[in-house]
């Protein structure tokens, strides 16, 4: 009788040259229920910060991986996206050992990305867009930096005050925490890409020691200067 084979989370291969002294993991979208396979123009979506951070980071001993899900969704109580980022991070460190991870998660990713946000090796975490349902935990984010990007104008599942939600709750446990918001900015912010994969970097490198902090002190609805920045 044949059997199909069963699915596996997978690391994308190192981006990256030089000895490890840190990693980014970059987790993309997808759905809140779905077992069909991941979408490629998900991951696709994360590849030009993904070569950014490789060209920034690369001299500071940086690795970057994007994580391939065994599923496209979430799904309920088995959290799939969550347990393929916590199999990732435990990958990660029998790789590199004991070196400092960055989390950067866009949506559907954003949520994994938080909720695993406590593990030991985790220094920071990006949510671009993120799920961020009410409700979530944010205890775990004590000691963490944390940088959330969201359009002002979503309202998917995904919304933009889901997440105002979370940041005002975390910031109990994370003071500094910075959340920009993106004027006129949807669920995809695809024109405003640029402005938001250079906000992203230059927090990366700056948790990582590499670079000053580029976060201004503008509370949890600070604009992102963008080129489509237009009154309306």
């Amino acid at each position: 009788m044949f059997r199909s084979r069963a699915r596996a989370a997978k690391l994308t291969e190192r981006q990256g040259g030089g000895e490890v002294r840190s990693v980014v993991l970059l987790l993309p979208g997808g759905f809140v229920r779905s077992r069909l396979r991941p979408l490629k123009i998900v991951e696709q979506g994360l590849q030009e910060l993904a070569a950014e951070l490789t060209e920034r980071g690369c001299s500071d001993g940086i690795a970057v991986h994007l994580l391939h899900y065994r599923y496209a969704g979430w799904n309920g109580a088995a959290a799939d996206t969550a347990s393929d980022t916590r199999w990732a991070l435990a990958e990660l460190a029998s790789r590199y050992g004991d070196v400092p991870v960055v989390l950067i998660g866009n949506s559907l990713g954003g949520r994994a990305a938080f909720w695993e946000a406590g593990h030991p090796a985790v220094v920071g975490v990006v949510g671009i867009a993120p799920w961020l349902p009410y409700g979530d935990l944010v205890e775990h984010l004590a000691g963490r930096r944390v940088l959330i990007i969201h359009g002002d104008r979503d309202r998917s599942q995904a919304s933009a005050a889901k997440s105002l939600d979370y940041a005002r709750r975390a910031l109990a446990v994370v003071p500094d925490l910075a959340r920009y918001e993106v004027p006129r900015g949807s669920h995809y912010l695809v024109k405003q890409a640029d402005a938001v994969r250079a906000l992203t970097t230059a927090f990366v490198l700056a948790t990582l020691g590499t670079e000053p902090s580029p976060l201004a002190n503008g509370g949890l609805r600070t604009p992102l200067p963008t080129r489509d920045t237009r009154a309306g």
